[in-house]
């Protein structure tokens, strides 16, 4: 039996594999799924300097401070009791689970019009999630595709309030509060450049790798139905 928690009750193992199937598939399933029940993202596959970033922000309080957002809260609780070498072991497990494409639920937005969200990904969110949204380490922006569209609203709902991306020294949280709260003018808005973001997700039933070949081919110019 692999021991986890010394004496002190810290976690013990620095085995990334075991600490994320005994702390984190609990909220994010054993496959980096995500729970919708619970609110949670699906992280498979997300890159290991985008992980260590909201890892620091949640250690050092630029997320995860408010009692009133318990996900992210829940979130910074773990992140601290979390030894540095564990959380690098941890990351670097995450990075190289296969992403999960949202199907179903996770993947409809209702009500809203991906043409119309075409429009808004273009002028404003295309410079740093790049025109596939798969994000790009040199402006701190993750991916977006393999996130639930759900989720992906809630976060938008959380920079424009200022519950995300308003702590002094949080820089790219800053970004997406300035961008949303000024061009991002109303919940229509929100639904639709978030439907528009997931039609840019491959087709959750080919292989690995012809979803990476559909993800580089993948175009924001390309026609969208309403």
């Amino acid at each position: 039996m692999i021991v986890l928690f010394g004496s002190s009750g810290a976690m013990a193992s620095t085995d990334g594999k075991m600490i994320f199937q005994t702390v984190c598939a609990q909220c994010h399933g054993t496959a980096g799924e995500g729970k919708p029940e619970i609110k949670s993202p699906s992280i498979a596959g997300m890159p290991a300097w985008y992980v260590n970033t909201q890892f620091a922000n949640l250690r050092e309080g630029r997320r995860g401070h408010d009692a009133a957002d318990p996900q992210s809260f829940m979130m910074a609780a773990i992140a601290k009791a979390l030894q540095p070498e564990q959380i690098k072991a941890v990351v670097a497990y995450v990075e190289q689970m296969p992403m999960k494409v949202p199907v179903g639920k996770d993947r409809e937005i209702v009500n809203a019009s991906a043409e119309d969200g075409m429009r808004l990904f273009q002028e404003r969110c295309m410079e740093c999630h790049r025109y596939n949204a798969s994000g790009e380490m040199t402006f701190g922006s993750p991916p977006l595709i393999g996130r639930q569209g759900w989720y992906l609203e809630e976060q938008l709902r959380k920079f424009k309030s200022g519950k995300r991306g308003a702590i002094k020294n949080d820089v790219n949280g800053a970004k997406m509060v300035q961008i949303t709260q000024f061009f991002v003018e109303d919940e229509q808005m929100l639904r639709d450049v978030v439907a528009y973001i997931m039609t840019l997700n491959p087709d959750p039933a080919a292989t690995p790798e012809e979803q990476q070949r559909q993800i580089i081919e993948g175009s924001p110019f390309k026609s969208v139905e309403r």
